[in-house]
């Protein structure tokens, strides 16, 4: 049986603001929830409503909560991360689903630290560490895999955003910038690099990556995750780290990685596809 509950809106961060007049429809079982501070995350990609809660006593706690379109991808992440999780991969504990046909909702842990930009470690301890944690990450066997985000996959799913005009091409990067979505995607579909296959988060943005104080590393939003080439990810973390600390960190990254060289080239390729999502 669901309720309604009006939640208690906590004092608001930077990244929060408070939701006017929302009601969360969730199971009488997650009663405890109205008696917790909730705060609404307004940053990241997710079509997931998220809030963070927080309650005397109790570590702090992430509930999402999506309908329609966005169940889709509120499930995927739900599946892949308790995957991840049984094969001792530092992501969030999932804690309570309720899954129905008018929404799914997902209660979990936070994963101890902070997102690896807010990191206090010093830049090349911080680089360093991420490295070793996506190169773990990349060699967990991927044969019992059961999640597909190859290219052919992800250009698949590029092509139906582009054709609902689901793809923004104000927010492309410079190098894109004026590019028509369709014709970076035509660009893309054209000449593929080959696949060197890997277990990817797929979606390694600083963000996405938590680091706490001794600098263990866990992964979020982890909805993307599965078998893809490598570059799925080193692309779009190397430039996030490029971005934050500069060439010398990006090159620390790769070298610590355990790269022999860096094929710009396929790191366009990644890059420019992840544009489209």
């Amino acid at each position: 049986m669901s309720r309604c509950l009006l939640p208690r809106w906590g004092e608001c961060g930077k990244s929060f603001e408070p939701v006017v007049a929302t009601h969360l429809l969730l199971p009488e079982a997650w009663d405890e929830l109205a008696q917790a501070d909730l705060q609404q995350l307004t940053t990241g990609l997710s079509d997931a409503e998220v809030f963070l809660v927080t309650a005397d006593g109790r570590p702090s706690r992430y509930l999402k909560i999506a309908r329609d379109k966005a169940a889709i991808g509120l499930r995927e992440e739900i599946a892949r991360t308790s995957w991840l999780a049984h094969r001792h991969v530092r992501v969030p504990q999932i804690l309570r689903v309720d899954d129905n046909a008018a929404q799914t909702a997902l209660l979990m842990e936070a994963v101890p630290g902070r997102p690896a930009h807010e990191s206090p470690l010093a830049a090349a301890d911080l680089v360093a560490a991420l490295a070793r944690a996506i190169a773990l990450l990349h060699a967990l066997p991927i044969a019992q895999c059961p999640f597909d985000e190859s290219i052919a996959t992800r250009l698949s799913r590029a092509s139906a955003a582009v054709a609902a005009g689901e793809v923004d091409p104000d927010a492309f990067d410079d190098r894109n910038r004026g590019t028509d979505p369709a014709a970076l995607l035509m660009r893309l579909s054209a000449k593929p690099p080959a696949e060197d296959m890997v277990l990817v988060h797929g979606d390694a943005t600083l963000s996405n990556i938590i680091v706490d104080s001794d600098g263990a590393v866990g992964f979020v939003d982890c909805g993307n995750a599965g078998r893809a080439d490598r570059y799925t990810d080193l692309a779009v973390l190397r430039a996030d780290i490029e971005e934050h600390y500069g060439a010398e960190a990006a090159h620390h990254f790769s070298r610590v990685y355990g790269l022999g060289g860096w094929d710009e080239a396929k790191a366009r390729f990644f890059s420019d596809l992840y544009e489209l999502f």
